[in-house]
């Protein structure tokens, strides 16, 4: 029986017309006095929503010769992750240099010019290949305090399994849309018909039985009729094939926080091309084996974990204390998606950086406002080590600082003056929220951020960790490890959880869900828990659009804390759920419809990851060759010609650069941007590829 991975996606991108292009570089501003030519800046730090940047730039009159320089920006950014664009706004020129140029009343000229033409305009450029450059440039963002990386339950199986998670022991109450009784604290369909009977769990179109939610699963040939009517309504309702009699899963059950790794039979492994490991080839899990020790790898949410068997027990690994062999996995080859978790690899540095950029939008102030939903009154509980407390008994986050009262819903600070609202678009945050611990179940809105006010609209925005990614040292891993108590009460609010779900970062597509299962396209039964909450991980960066999961059951999808109405179309921008944020029109030049529809557990970028010098020179479709054209830190201009060689700008002529050091940093530079573009390139090419090949371990990729 072959093993295959499956990704379920928690949103779809259908529906929506996306740009993954940016403008084509250079960029021309045409005005009275002559050509502004601005070359694609190279980003020098970027905090909040704020990028520093030098770009190569051009003044030409008719008739004349281009007079180039270098200009230091400053921008505010708008950032799409749809899109993978971002937006440099009010645009301010800090600097100008013209190299060679004596003449000072022509530079303060030129520098003025600069100054009143390009805030008019406002530049784009990919998220990857801002990211690719900034992750050489930038120091990298404080790691997160006090996150935990203890390992959780940690199941192998040899056989087509399925892990069911229940949030502690199983809790049922009466589901009026069912009619039956349902285990509410769990994400699986398991539901009872009366009390003493047994307990059905709906997978793939198949029921399950069980005496009791945590004793053996076994297939149910005939369950009663109102379960088969249930199972039926579903199965149509999804349009779904059902599971394959011989493909059905062993009903794996953990009612504590767990992980379950699997392979297709007996374990068998393959070499890592130029290092001493061995990867498990027959499992869609990230297992490796290192030859001289013997000893077992595993990486789960991002964290790494070592044993001497795969039955455990497993110990935490530090990355910093990985075998150096992990750091030479080749990018281009199978096993290359651990690497964004390996200290000092590029994809680690560019993941670091990924975490510290903002989605962004502007918050219409007249439009704005939420609502909340309690069980019961109001109940608040202190947050520990600030002087903020949070309200336990609502799947809302709700902050109270004094007498005021904060919300965050959708990426949106709210506030009012009672727990019940009315509530208005925030113009601050209270004043810990930066001191909320891992520890405290509201600790990813410290991750919301305001940036600026105007009488019209609040520019708001928030970086990965409010969905879930956080920096941990030289990397990024999912979840803050901390397993939280959900509220129980006539309504049941899950919490914020980091295992159960197969976490897995790619470097390019982020975070996403994986279950190891052994058919392709079928029903989880995953979806809304009793009274409207869902139980889950947060979405970063999902990979592709899996069109079968079924959500069953009514009310808002609650994701994190996160508010979320339409299950299939969250996407990466969470802001796209709100009617009251002012966002760009996401049709830019180059839009192309579709989905993305494939799964990213293989190499990076394909078979050209390692190889980023594809006939693009300055122009990101790549449709035109130009000489790529940069400044350094100077203020000194160069280019790459065609051919791969460097010169450099020296009065009205290019002169082969002399600078050794230079020119390595220049093509240092340029290859960091080819990387980032190839990123793009990927993104791009996954929204026009309708569909992916199973294969044994994931999707096949089309090179």
């Amino acid at each position: 029986m072959m093993l295959h991975r499956i990704f379920l996606l928690m949103s779809c991108l259908c529906g929506l017309a996306f740009s993954a292009t940016a403008q084509q570089w250079p960029y021309h501003i045409t005005t009275q006095q002559g050509t502004i030519v601005v070359y694609q800046p190279q980003p020098q730090s970027f905090s909040n929503n704020n990028l520093s940047a030098i770009a190569a730039v051009s003044f030409q009159k008719a008739g004349a010769d281009p007079v180039f320089g270098a200009a230091w920006l400053d921008a505010k950014v708008e950032t799409n992750r749809d899109t993978r664009i971002v937006t440099m706004q009010e645009l301010k020129v800090a600097n100008v240099k013209f190299p060679g140029n004596a003449d000072t009343t022509k530079v303060l000229q030129l520098k003025h010019l600069l100054e009143q033409e390009l805030p008019k305009h406002d530049l784009h450029v990919t998220l990857d290949e801002l990211l690719s450059e900034l992750a050489e440039n930038n120091p990298g963002a404080a790691a997160d305090a006090a996150l935990k990386n203890d390992p959780p339950k940690i199941i192998f199986k040899e056989q087509n399994s399925l892990l069911v998670t229940i949030d502690g022991e199983p809790k049922t109450q009466p589901d009026k849309t069912l009619g039956m009784l349902r285990v509410i604290n769990s994400p699986f369909l398991i539901v009872q018909e009366k009390n003493g009977r047994p307990y059905y769990l709906f997978i793939g179109g198949r029921w399950f039985s069980a005496s009791h939610p945590t004793s053996n699963w076994t297939f149910a040939r005939n369950p009663p009729s109102a379960i088969q009517k249930a199972g039926q309504k579903i199965t149509a309702d999804n349009k779904e094939t059902p599971i394959p009699l011989d493909s059905l899963p062993q009903i794996v059950v953990s009612t504590v926080p767990a992980e379950l790794l699997q392979s297709n039979g007996t374990p068998d492994f393959a070499p890592v091309a130029g290092t001493s490991l061995l990867y498990m080839s027959n499992s869609p899990d990230n297992i490796f084996m290192q030859i001289s020790t013997q000893e077992y790898y595993i990486l789960l949410s991002g964290r790494w974990y070592l044993s001497r068997s795969l039955q455990g027990p497993w110990d935490y690994v530090a990355p910093d204390n990985l075998p150096k062999d992990f750091a030479k996995i080749p990018e281009g080859t199978k096993k290359d998606i651990v690497l964004a978790s390996v200290p000092g690899t590029p994809a680690a540095k560019e993941a670091v950086m990924d975490a510290q950029v903002p989605q962004t939008a502007k918050v219409d102030r007249k439009k704005a406002t939420t609502t909340v939903t309690y069980d019961g009154a109001p109940k608040f509980s202190a947050v520990s080590n600030t002087g903020l407390e949070y309200a336990v008994n609502t799947a809302s986050t709700v902050l109270k600082e004094g007498n005021t009262y904060y919300v965050v819903d959708k990426g949106v600070w709210f506030t009012g003056n009672t727990p019940n609202g009315p509530w208005t678009a925030a113009t601050s945050r209270p004043a810990d929220v930066d001191k909320i611990p891992a520890s405290s179940p509201v600790y990813n809105v410290k991750y919301v951020y305001v940036y600026d006010v105007t009488p019209e609209v609040i520019y708001m925005g928030y970086t990965p960790g409010y969905t879930g990614c956080y920096v941990m040292g030289p990397t990024v891993v999912y979840g803050t490890g901390y397993a939280y108590a959900p509220w129980y009460g006539s309504m049941y609010y899950p919490r914020p959880v980091t295992w159960g779900f197969g976490m897995s970062y790619n470097p390019w597509t982020g975070w996403s869900i994986g279950f190891g299962v052994s058919v392709g396209f079928f029903h989880f039964g995953i979806g809304y828990n009793f009274g409207g909450g869902w139980w889950g991980p947060p979405i970063y960066r999902p990979p592709f659009f899996y069109p079968y999961p079924h959500v069953y059951g009514r009310g808002p999808v609650v994701i994190n804390n996160i508010h979320v109405n339409n299950f299939y179309n969250h996407t990466n921008n969470i802001y796209n759920h709100r009617t009251d944020v002012v966002t760009r029109d996401r049709n830019l030049s180059g839009a192309t419809q579709g989905r993305i529809s494939r799964a990213t557990q293989g190499n990076l970028s394909g078979a050209t990851q390692g190889a980023v010098s594809r006939a693009r020179n300055g122009n990101l479709s790549g449709a035109t060759q130009h000489p790529h054209i940069q400044a350094d830190r100077n203020g000194n201009v160069f280019q790459r010609n065609n051919a791969g060689s460097w010169q450099q700008r020296e009065g009205n002529q290019w002169r082969p650069a002399s600078d050794g050091a230079g020119r390595q940093q220049m093509e240092h530079q340029f290859q960091q941007r080819q990387r980032g573009w190839q990123h793009n390139e990927n993104f791009r090419q996954s929204f026009q590829r309708p569909q992916g090949n199973f294969r044994s371990g994931g999707f096949q990729r089309r090179h």
